[in-house]
């Protein structure tokens, strides 16, 4: 969890409050239980899509955007973050 710093900076600027790397979840505060779960969710997909994760997600974000991004909707289905 990052409080402060480079790391709150970068997320509140990009309107995000946690962002996973690998097994690594960064954070710009304490995230609420649906916020874990949903970066845990892209724990799991990088387990499954390895070195793959990154280059298929920033494809799919250039492509379809945020709400629209396969990866961000697989991890969103658990606390709703979309509607279907």
């Amino acid at each position: 969890m990052a409080d402060r710093g480079l790391a709150r900076l970068i997320l509140s600027r990009r309107g995000y409050s946690a962002i996973t790397f690998g097994h690594v979840v960064v954070s710009a505060g304490q995230p609420p239980d649906a916020i874990w779960r949903h970066e845990l969710r892209h724990v799991r997909q990088y387990e499954r899509f390895g070195c793959a994760f990154l280059p298929l997600y920033l494809l799919w974000y250039r492509r379809r955007g945020y709400a629209r991004h396969p990866l961000e909707r697989d991890a969103a289905r658990a606390i709703k973050l979309f509607d279907a």
